[in-house]
């Protein structure tokens, strides 16, 4: 009898370990959006233990769509909105930024292969269509590049990524405009190649295709069997796209000082601006959250879930482990903007 009842008990122990150990989630809160965020939310949320929080990688203009239709608790962006917009009141919350890599599988070429925001310009209008080009050849005059065409690989449609780096070719070299663009490119925006609908995608195209062409974060850049290239910035010098290159460059940035949902908050993107060392296409990602204009505090759980899940992702996650993942942490008056911010959600 009492080795039964000392069976019970161990039994009931464990049950009871479990239990404390199981966390017992307040809300269950979803997100969509930004492709080139995706390595660093997924970390978050899976380190998460407060409230139950999923994300799905679906680029920016699909985050933002799902947010104004109400279809997801938060979304994520790589810029905000321009169209579209929710008919309720929201914040554009910069979390966290990073670099744009151009990636390649160029046959031989290994990393560092240096770039022009001019040549990048000139493969994805076709009018630099082999790896063997002259202006290829005098920017890497000791590399062998092979005699082939450069499959190119861009983001469909709707990408945050290409929105930013639609603006950084516009202010670098010209000729990008609404009408000419890689945010609209499906073959009649002037760009060639092949569209993917997500970084990941467009990736692994990369990975499998011998010399192809493309970007997207350097999470995913890591993480795939592609080379990465250097791209020269203001200040003339060929740069790695690394976490401390990008700070420099988005730390650098001002704040919009607009009162509108849209852009309260957002950095005015300068991506001619010289900053020594920095790498020149670094991109932020923004969380748009619901905005709680009642009187007193909100007392809607899954808004109040969205807050504390970003305030844990400004605060812990991105400090801790942005780095090693190809992200940059905001600072300075940047991050003081931030958490006021996001005092507000809900």
């Amino acid at each position: 009898m009492r080795n039964k009842l000392a069976t019970v008990a161990a039994a009931a122990a464990v049950v009871a370990g479990l239990l404390v150990s199981t966390p017992a989630y307040a809300a269950s809160i979803s997100a969509k959006g930004s492709s080139f965020a995706n390595g660093m939310l997924q970390a978050c949320t899976a380190a998460y233990t407060t409230h139950s929080v999923s994300y799905t990688s679906t680029g920016s203009g699909t985050g933002r769509s799902e947010f104004a239709a109400g279809n997801v608790n938060f979304a994520a962006s790589d810029v905000p909105y321009t169209s579209g917009f929710p008919t309720f009141r929201y914040q554009t919350i910069p979390m966290f930024g990073g670099p744009v890599a151009f990636a390649y599988s160029a046959v031989g070429v290994g990393d560092g292969l240096n770039l022009t925001p001019e040549v990048i310009s000139g493969i994805l209008k076709g009018t630099i269509t082999r790896w063997d080009d002259a202006a290829l050849k005098a920017l890497n005059p000791k590399t062998k590049l092979p005699k082939k065409a450069i499959k190119v690989a861009y983001r469909a449609s709707g990408s945050g990524t290409n929105s930013n780096l639609t603006e950084y070719l516009r202010q670098t070299v010209g000729g990008w405009t609404a009408s000419n663009n890689l945010a609209t490119g499906a073959g009649g925006s002037g760009v060639v190649g092949t569209s993917y609908p997500n970084s990941q995608d467009l990736a692994k195209y990369i990975e499998e295709n011998s010399n192809a062409f493309g970007y997207f974060d350097l999470s995913d850049a890591i993480s795939a069997d592609v080379a990465i290239a250097k791209l020269r910035n203001a200040a003339g010098a060929f740069v790695l796209p690394t976490a401390s290159a990008a700070g420099k460059f988005l730390n650098a940035q001002s704040l919009n000082t607009s009162t509108s949902d849209a852009l309260a908050g957002t950095l005015v993107m300068d991506f001619t601006k010289n900053v020594s060392g920095a790498y020149q296409l670094s991109i932020p990602v923004y969380a748009l959250a619901p905005r709680f204009d009642g009187v007193g505090k909100s007392t809607d759980v899954n808004k109040l879930a969205v807050q504390d899940f970003l305030n844990y992702v400004v605060k812990t996650c991105v400090p801790a482990r942005a780095a090693s993942l190809g992200y940059v942490p905001l600072g300075g008056a940047v991050k003081t903007s931030v958490l006021n911010q996001i005092k507000l959600v809900g």
